[in-house]
């Protein structure tokens, strides 16, 4: 028997979020049915799905009786800004250890202004790569608990078996309202980062035998060094529940087809992708992380299912980061303020680039 009862959470977010159906961009592309899992929506600090993995990890701080919080990322991370609102939630101390930006100083917008406003202590490091902040996280840990504090440090993205745990109710709300809307889902699409999330939903899917076919879209690690990583994570985490069933390595889908220039660096298809999810479901993407992986999904729709097949998109969050990129969206619309027609007309002609036959 599995023992997720069993697993230490403390409850940040809310939930279920909702699921719907993208009507007018589905007949428009003419594929799929596109679902959208609204993770956005799950109520801390403008919202997003790394609030799930904070649910189990900061359940496992809190147990062990921890008093600050020491989480790292790059200064875009959603995870980041959620940690620190979640400590706040629960009288914990935050500290985030931040990859300093190369050549360009830290402007104060998006998640990095949220991060100031929720009052988090941050410290900024200058390395080369994000596994280099892992050891600034340890050193500040050592100096923490050296004059009696009770530091828990969370992996940057919330990436490890206790954080996969938290997902786990994301696939039983998919597996429900799939369900109540009388549909079997045949893929979900979902930007990958840290691998913690796709980890999460293959996890889930494995232990409620969901039969889950997962996408994950990479928005800044290689295919190579994702797989492993996820494939690591969903065993550590299985076993941590008592899963007795192994993961196929065949289940672990990885695409770096609309990953663009880099990571945090804005693609024409992702672009387009915010003009046409804005406009004709009024819903709102990010460059960085769901623009892209939402061009990649309308494009999975459109090429490799049919009609009547139905793709969920997760829309894992990270709002605020529109807010980074005023001069590329402005850009994009000239001096002038555009009609729609004017501005379908432009997202659509960026869009066909990802849609190729």
């Amino acid at each position: 028997m599995l023992q997720i009862d069993q697993v230490p959470a403390t409850p940040v977010g809310q939930y279920p979020t909702p699921f719907q159906e993208l009507k007018r961009l589905s007949s428009h592309l003419g594929g799929a049915r596109l679902w959208v899992k609204r993770d956005d929506m799950t109520g801390l600090a403008f919202g997003g799905s790394k609030t799930r993995a904070l649910g189990t990890l900061l359940g496992r701080a809190v147990a062990q009786g921890a008093d600050t919080i020491i989480t790292c990322g790059p200064t875009t991370s959603n995870h980041v800004r959620l940690t620190a609102a979640a400590a706040n939630q629960l009288g914990l101390n935050a500290i985030l250890v931040l990859k300093r930006p190369q050549g360009s100083s830290v402007a104060m917008q998006g998640n990095m202004l949220l991060n100031h406003v929720l009052g988090a202590r941050i410290v900024y490091a200058d390395v080369d790569s994000l596994a280099g902040l892992e050891p600034v996280m340890q050193e500040l840990a050592a100096e923490l608990t050296a004059v009696g504090r009770r530091p828990f440090i969370i992996p940057g993205g919330g990436y490890s078996p206790v954080g996969a745990l938290g997902y786990i109710g994301l696939v039983q709300e998919l597996v429900q309202q799939a369900a109540a809307h009388r549909i079997d889902i045949d893929a979900v699409v979902v930007a990958s980062g840290s691998g913690c999330i796709q980890s999460g939903l293959l996890l889930g899917s494995l232990a409620l035998d969901a039969k889950l076919p997962v996408h994950g879209l990479t928005i800044n690690r290689s295919v190579a060094e994702l797989m492993p990583r996820i494939l690591h994570d969903v065993e550590a985490a299985g076993r941590l529940i008592g899963l007795d069933r192994c993961l196929d390595p065949d289940q672990v889908v990885v695409l770096d087809d609309y990953l663009g220039p880099g990571y945090a660096v804005p693609s024409e298809a992702g672009m387009a992708a915010i003009d046409l999810l804005a406009r004709m479901e009024g819903l709102l993407l990010d460059p960085c992380y769901t623009a892209k992986s939402m061009a990649g999904a309308m494009d999975l729709a459109t090429r490799c299912f049919k009609p009547g097949q139905n793709v969920v998109f997760i829309h894992t969050g990270g709002t605020p980061g529109i807010f980074n990129y005023a001069g590329h969206l402005s850009s994009r619309r000239g001096a002038a303020s555009p009609g729609p027609d004017d501005v379908q007309a432009g997202a659509e002609a960026g869009v066909a680039q990802v849609l190729r036959p």
